[in-house]
C-alpha cells in the first residue's frame, strides 16, 4: 500500500490517520496571504508516529477530522 504522506508505522493502519486540513491550504502565494484557500490536497497526520503530509488520495474522505487531542 502506498502511503503518500510518509507514515513511519510498521503497519500502516488508516484507523490511526486523521485529517488536519481537509481540501484547503494556507498559501503565501494566494490572496489574502495565509488565509484558507481551496485545494485538492488535504493534510493528514498519523496519531501513532505523528508523521504528517499532504495527499489528494481518495481515502481522505473516509478519515475523521483531527481534534488536536493526541500530540
Amino acid at each position: 500500500m502506498a502511503v503518500s504522506f510518509g507514515c513511519k508505522c510498521e503497519v500502516k493502519d488508516k484507523k490511526n490517520w486523521v485529517v488536519k486540513h481537509r481540501n484547503h491550504n494556507h498559501s503565501a502565494f494566494e490572496s489574502p496571504k495565509y488565509e484558507e484557500h481551496y485545494s485538492e490536497y488535504s493534510s493528514v497526520r498519523c496519531t501513532k508516529c505523528h508523521a504528517c503530509g499532504r495527499t489528494k488520495a481518495k481515502y481522505v474522505c473516509l478519515l475523521e477530522d483531527d481534534k488536536g487531542e493526541e500530540i
